[in-house]
């Protein structure tokens, strides 16, 4: 590395460690932490925590990891007994559901600003994917975030700049027809072109729920939403039809996406140098790497429409479970310094090792994601949207899913698939709003 990049991550990280956590000058406490970082993640977690306790003398964690749903299922009973952990995780498409329960205790603005925390420090979307009614419930510590990896080579051979991904959706659609080449090597924009006997494919679509968050990213540039202001199902409107009908023209008319495919079909095509665009989860990053591929990584173009940039991201808090009556103040105090302890910019920096997306600009403005592919999704982490804000996220977007998949596969119409799978979520949603009065 030049001396000068050395002297700049060197600056970067001194930087970093500047937005420092208040300190806690109460009693000695001990925290419980429960959380689900159970894979490859789990040393990196332990390891923050050890840093923490060695560092604050007078706050120990206790972490204890456990499966996600096995927490799903146990955190009601634990906070009705009076036995809930100080400090829990949870994930984005969780959090509003917990909080309407009341399974979860509010941040007061007081409260945040004496631990610290400052909200503008991180991604707005991010933070907010905590918030409800007015209120932020948790501190965001983990993110991911659907991207697109495009394989360079298949890009320089058909004449596309390699370094200047699409953008916009005209774009777009030039850049996944001249990838998408006959075995006589005439593209989709050719007289002749035979869109049965191909060679490469210009982008991939699939029928999970993976595949679905593309269909959510459009709906959302399009300026569409999931829900109404009322919180129901509101994934038909004229700008949700209009967003994912072009993703279905892509497989139908325009033959640049293969149909009937699955997520495991369209990996080993990327990898296999068979398709130009892969749109997808940023964990699959380390594979490619490890294949050696010479891809790049950007966020999702504007394939909706162009009302906003934005792409589907998961996300995990630390929140502060409803405790009992006659909990130690300085508990909460404590929890408080360590949520922001270990989101603090050094801090998130360390958890990106893990495949973690930055939680706020500073971290990834840090030089040593320069030969990082995916950087290339670092100017817009800004328009990341989880799926979150309202109580029945799986009612409305397991029937959401199934929607994409009945329009993806051309069993229905896209305005067929979105008509039923609004009606089929408004059904759960009237069954599930009786859990929250």
């Amino acid at each position: 590395m030049p001396r000068s990049l050395c002297r700049t991550a060197l600056l970067a990280l001194l930087a970093l460690g500047s937005a420092s956590a208040q300190t806690y000058t109460g009693p000695k406490v001990t925290l419980t932490f429960l959380h689900g970082f159970t894979g490859p993640d789990r040393p990196v977690m332990e390891g923050l925590i050890k840093k923490f306790n060695d560092t604050h003398t007078n706050i120990q964690v206790r972490a204890q990891a456990q499966p996600w749903g096995t927490t799903w299922q146990q955190l009601p009973s634990l906070v009705a007994s009076g036995r809930a952990p100080d400090v829990v995780v949870i994930n984005e498409d969780q959090i509003t559901g917990f909080i309407a329960r009341g399974a979860v205790s509010p941040l007061s603005p007081s409260e945040l600003k004496a631990a610290g925390i400052d909200r503008s420090r991180f991604f707005g979307p991010l933070f907010a994917t905590a918030d409800y009614k007015g209120q932020s419930y948790g501190v965001p510590v983990s993110s991911v975030a659907y991207v697109m990896f495009y394989n360079k080579d298949l890009m320089k051979k058909v004449g596309l700049d390699p370094n200047k991904p699409p953008r916009t959706r005209a774009d777009f659609l030039a850049a996944v027809q001249k990838c998408t080449v006959d075995k006589t090597g005439k593209n989709a924009t050719q007289a002749g072109f035979d869109p049965k006997n191909l060679d490469t494919w210009g982008v991939s679509l699939y029928n999970n729920w993976v595949g679905a968050r593309a269909a959510y990213a459009a709906i959302l540039q399009n300026g569409g939403a999931m829900v109404d202001q009322k919180e129901n199902a509101a994934f038909n409107s004229p700008q949700a039809i209009s967003a994912v009908q072009f993703l279905v023209d892509l497989v139908q008319k325009d033959h640049v996406a293969r149909p009937n495919s699955t997520e495991e079909a369209e990996l080993a095509a990327f990898s296999q140098g068979k398709v130009c665009f892969f749109p997808s989860g940023q964990w699959y990053l380390d594979r490619f790497k490890g294949q050696k591929l010479n891809f790049g990584v950007t966020f999702l173009p504007r394939i909706g429409g162009n009302v906003r940039d934005a792409a589907w991201g998961g996300s995990s808090h630390l929140t502060l479970p409803k405790q009992r009556a006659g909990y130690d103040a300085n508990k909460r105090q404590a929890a408080l310094v360590f949520m922001s302890w270990l989101t603090q910019p050094a801090q998130n920096l360390t958890w990106t090792s893990t495949g973690s997306l930055p939680t706020q600009p500073a971290v990834a403005k840090n030089p040593q994601f320069a030969n990082n592919p995916i950087s290339g999704v670092f100017d817009r982490l800004s328009s990341v949207y989880a799926t979150s804000g309202y109580p029945w996220v799986g009612q409305v977007m397991s029937p959401f899913d199934q929607a994409w998949e009945a329009a993806y596969l051309g069993k229905k119409t896209v305005a067929q698939a979105l008509n039923d799978g609004v009606r089929e979520a408004n059904k759960q949603i009237e069954q599930a709003r009786k859990n929250f009065q």
